[in-house]
């Protein structure tokens, strides 16, 4: 590759000329090694890091009919993305949603149902270590009659421990209540109790770390 790069800056040899010099040159050196492919797969990466930085520049998340500050979310995918909680049961305590504003689980593609998934359990993952718990919980209240309040598809995921709840089942009791609270927050646009956006940022930007 050396060899073969020192000999077209010794000839100053056009694009065109480029291209026949590595066409010229393949049977002494694989495809990836001529030039041109060189400098197409160098194009592929600029062009490549220069979407991607357009792309988080233009990142906008909703939850249903609310807008989400993006300083609260932490991991992202083309499909989906993960926040901090407004009001979390216990340390860890998250929301992953698909993108696009779908109310109900079966309602998701394929790729959104995969990609939620693979995300929750990467998200679990990195959580119950950096908490130090043992265990998950993952739930989705899928339909108001379940106790879900915002009309966009979320899994929660909690980290536990032995001993955080008396009684283990009483967590999805908790859930529901957290689940009203968050709605009316949400709707009514007040001063928040619990945590300001400035907490919330500063979860959101450690648990960015793990990612």
């Amino acid at each position: 590759m050396l060899k073969l790069v020192s000999f077209v800056s010794s000839h100053n040899l056009t694009p065109l000329s480029n291209f026949i010099a590595g066409i010229q040159f393949q049977s002494a050196f694989t495809v990836k090694a001529t030039p041109t492919n060189h400098f197409f797969h160098l194009a592929r990466v600029f062009s490549s890091i220069s979407h991607s930085q357009s792309k988080m520049e233009a990142d906008s998340y909703m939850f249903g009919p609310y807008k989400i500050d993006k300083k609260e979310v932490f991991y992202s995918t083309d499909l989906s993305y993960a926040l901090v909680n407004l009001r979390p049961l216990l340390p860890g305590h998250v929301l992953v949603c698909p993108r696009r504003e779908v109310k109900r689980f079966a309602d998701l593609t394929a790729d959104e149902t995969s990609d939620l998934w693979l995300t929750a359990q990467k998200v679990g993952k990195q959580l119950e270590s950096y908490h130090k718990a043992s265990s998950l919980t993952f739930a989705i209240q899928d339909g108001p009659q379940a106790g879900q309040t915002v009309p966009h598809v979320h899994v929660h995921i909690i980290p536990r421990k032995s001993g955080d709840f008396e009684k283990n089942d009483e967590i999805y009791d908790a859930l529901d209540v957290k689940e009203k609270e968050m709605k009316q927050s949400l709707d009514l646009d007040k001063e928040r109790k619990d945590r300001s956006i400035e907490e919330m940022a500063e979860e959101a930007d450690e648990y960015r770390k793990l990612f």
